[in-house]
């Protein structure tokens, strides 16, 4: 019998074993879970990580291409600048001469005007002269001439030469009048 005992004996172990080997699988099977889970964690935080580094990556091309841009358009500018200073010096020589050509007229100005003004008073002084000797003349005309009063002209005389009428203006009075009688 003592046979017969040993086998509920042996199947009790072997069913504690096989309960010990279910609550060992049940165990690691929780931690492979665990595992599990902290594995997906930790790939969505490497995935994050991931996404975070191509946005800045991608951020830093986009940056880089900018500075690149603004590296042309400072050179462009630079360039331009420098043109437009080649042109304003170029400018700045032309005012330059047109101020010297300026002061050359103005000089040139001065001394016509002095001689215009000198020229004006000997024009005033000669004007004056020549007015006085007109006036001189006007009054010899139309004071009775004694060549007129001796002159035998008649209106026919005053018709031909016209010149006689401003000559001797008391003939063609008399004219007038010897033929109104």
């Amino acid at each position: 019998m003592e046979k017969k005992s040993c086998w509920p004996l042996i199947l009790g172990l072997v069913i504690v074993m096989i309960m010990g080997l279910l609550g060992f699988m049940h165990l690691k099977r929780e931690s492979v879970n665990k595992l599990a889970n902290e594995m997906e964690f930790a790939e969505a935080a490497v995935r994050e990580t991931e996404l975070g580094l191509e946005n800045y990556g991608l951020a830093v091309e986009h940056t880089q291409t900018e500075m690149d841009n603004a590296e042309k358009e400072v050179k462009e500018l630079q360039d331009e600048v420098g043109k437009l200073t080649s042109a304003k010096e170029g400018k700045e020589k032309e005012v330059q001469a047109c101020k010297d050509s300026a002061a050359g007229l103005n000089n040139e100005v001065t001394v016509v005007e002095k001689e215009k003004s000198d020229v004006d008073g000997n024009f005033a002084g000669e004007k004056t002269k020549w007015s006085e000797e007109i006036n001189r003349l006007k009054q010899q005309l139309q004071d009775n001439s004694p060549v007129c009063a001796h002159a035998k002209i008649l209106p026919k005389d005053l018709e031909k030469d016209l010149t006689l009428k401003d000559l001797c203006p008391q003939i063609q009075n008399q004219a007038t009048t010897v033929l109104a009688h």
